[in-house]
C-alpha cells in the first residue's frame, strides 16, 4: 500500500490510509505476517518481537449505512481487540481512515459521529465503564480519506503504555454530546514505559485548535496552528514531568517525527512555515490533506516525541 509523501514542494500530498513510516521500523524488518477475512473485514498482521501492526480494512464503508456502519466499526475494533488478547499485547496508537467522514448520517449527525458510536460500543466491550477509560485507552488520530474503505490501524507492544491528557484539554472520551451521541474514545497521547533504543517515546494523537471541548480561531489556520502548538508543548510538558518526576538537568523533550494534517492545499505555505519554525529540527515532518474530525478545524498535527 503506497504511504503518503513528505511535501518538499508547493503541491499538498494525498493521504494513503496508512500510519507514519516509523512504526515499520519498531515492528521490524521481518515480521511474522497473518491475513484474516471475515465477513466484511479483511485484517492484516504483522507481528514483530516486541511490537504488533494491525490494519483492519471495511471495504465499501463509503456506501454502508449508518447503522450497519456502526456495527463495521465496533466489529473492527473487536477484531483487533482479539487479535491482541491472543498476542497478550496492548494497544498503543491507533489510526483511522474514514470515508465520507462529514456526509450527513441523520439529523445533527455525520459519519465520523456514527464511527465513535462504534468505537464507544467496542471500547465498552474491551475496556469496561466508560470510569475505566482513564487508563485504557490508547491515543488515536481520526481523519477523512479518499476511496470506500474504512481503515483502523493499530499499533501495539508487549509492555503497555500510559495514557497521557492535556491539562488545556477534555479528554476526548469525557465530550458532551454537542460532538455527537457518543464521545471519540482516545487519549491524547501515551507515554511508552520501556524504552526503545534507550529513549523514552511519546506517541501524541492527532492533536487540534481545541481547548477544554471547544474549537479555537474557526477560519483562522495561522490562528489555530499556533493554537495546536501550545497543546502539543502542554502534552510533553505533562508526559515529560511523570518521566523525570520534575527532576531538574533533564534534556527537554523533542519531537522526532511529525505528521501534519491539512484541509486545504492553499494552507500549505503558511502551515509549513509557520511548523519549520517550530519544529525545523525535526527529521520527519510530513504533510497530507485530509478532512478532520470536525469541519471548522483546518489543521491536526501528531508525532512521535522523546522525553
Amino acid at each position: 500500500m503506497p504511504r503518503s509523501q513528505v511535501t518538499t514542494s508547493a503541491v499538498l500530498a494525498t493521504l494513503a490510509p496508512t500510519p507514519p513510516a516509523w512504526v515499520d521500523t519498531l515492528v521490524g524488518a521481518a515480521p511474522q505476517l497473518d491475513r484474516i477475512v471475515t465477513d466484511g473485514l479483511s485484517v492484516e498482521v504483522r507481528t514483530g518481537a516486541h511490537f504488533t501492526h494491525l490494519a483492519v480494512h471495511v471495504p465499501d464503508a463509503d456506501a454502508l449505512a449508518p447503522e450497519a456502519l456502526h456495527a463495521r466499526v465496533r466489529d473492527a475494533y473487536l477484531a483487533v481487540a482479539g487479535t491482541l488478547n491472543q498476542q497478550q499485547r496492548h494497544p498503543l496508537r491507533f489510526w483511522n481512515f474514514v470515508p465520507r467522514i462529514h456526509t450527513p448520517a441523520g439529523p445533527g449527525v455525520d459519519r465520523y459521529m456514527v464511527f465513535n458510536g462504534g468505537r464507544f460500543a467496542a471500547c465498552e466491550h474491551w475496556h469496561g465503564s466508560p470510569n475505566d477509560f482513564d487508563h485504557t485507552l490508547a491515543s488515536a488520530s481520526g481523519v477523512g480519506i479518499l476511496g470506500s474503505s474504512l481503515a483502523v490501524h493499530c499499533l501495539a507492544a508487549d509492555v503497555a503504555g500510559e495514557p497521557v491528557e492535556n491539562p488545556r484539554q477534555v479528554p476526548a472520551y469525557r465530550y458532551s454530546q454537542r460532538y455527537g451521541p457518543r464521545p471519540p474514545c482516545f487519549a491524547r497521547a501515551t507515554r511508552l514505559l520501556s524504552p526503545v533504543d534507550g529513549a523514552w517515546w511519546l506517541l501524541v494523537a492527532g492533536t487540534a485548535s481545541i481547548c477544554g471541548e471547544e474549537t479555537m480561531h474557526a477560519g483562522d489556520i495561522e490562528a489555530q496552528t499556533i493554537e495546536t502548538f501550545a497543546n502539543l508543548d502542554a502534552l510533553l510538558s505533562t508526559a515529560h514531568s511523570r518521566r523525570t518526576g520534575g527532576l531538574v538537568g533533564v534534556a527537554a523533550p523533542r519531537f522526532t517525527s511529525v505528521r501534519v494534517y491539512i484541509v486545504r492545499p492553499d494552507h500549505l505555505a503558511v502551515v509549513r512555515d509557520l511548523v519549520q519554525g517550530r519544529y525545523g529540527e525535526v527529521p520527519e515532518i510530513e504533510y497530507a490533506q485530509a478532512e478532520l474530525c470536525r469541519t471548522d478545524l483546518l489543521v491536526e498535527i501528531e508525532g512521535v516525541a522523546e522525553l
